[in-house]
């Protein structure tokens, strides 16, 4: 029989195709002058989302400039055997990120539930842009999300899709469907 969560709070970032691209990607991608190439190996938290993100994180009170990098570990949602250690850390701008997350960088901290063993979509490892990373990215958008427990223990998941048509309005799932093209948010249990 399935535990049932005491859910909290879900936080959820909305993976666009470029992000998909960036933590899909080859580290190093050579440009025409034969530079290596820029683009975030991480998932960036934009401002807007930086004061739920540090709700969720119990750091509600503190300033994010000021902030040192916070730890989590994390569960696979279905399986929770398993964990992996979440960093974030601040950014320039009033910004957040979760750091290492880029699949083939060598120390790579990509969380478990979001590899292709448990469903996340994965481009080729030898994508040179969005445009090939396109094919791979699923219609209907890509989320990621983590789940804190009124416990205090926290789970990742993540959705691809669109909303399932069975999904219950009252699930705390609900919204990680928004009808609005949102970077992300806070859903607090039901």
């Amino acid at each position: 029989m399935k535990q049932k969560l005491a859910v909290e709070y879900i936080w959820w970032r909305n993976v666009r195709l470029g992000e998909f691209y960036n933590i899909e990607r080859y580290g190093r991608i050579s440009g025409a002058g034969g530079s290596s190439g820029g683009g975030s190996l991480y998932i960036e938290i934009p401002g807007s989302m930086v004061p739920d993100t540090l709700t969720f994180l119990g750091h509600e009170h503190q300033n994010v400039d000021t902030l040192s990098p916070i730890e989590i570990t994390a569960r696979v949602i279905g399986h929770p055997e398993i964990k992996g250690i979440l960093t974030f850390q601040t950014k320039s701008g009033g910004r957040m990120r979760i750091s290492s997350q880029n699949r083939q960088m060598p120390s790579s901290q990509r969380h478990p539930a979001w590899t292709e063993t448990y469903g996340f979509p994965k481009a080729p490892d030898d994508v040179r842009n969005r445009h090939e990373a396109e094919p791979y990215y699923p219609e209907g958008g890509l989320r990621i999300y983590l789940v804190r427990t009124v416990d205090g223990l926290y789970y990742a998941g993540f959705t691809k899709g669109p909303r399932p048509k069975d999904l219950n309005p009252n699930s705390p799932y609900w919204d990680l469907y928004p009808t609005k093209n949102l970077p992300g948010g806070l859903i607090r249990g039901k």
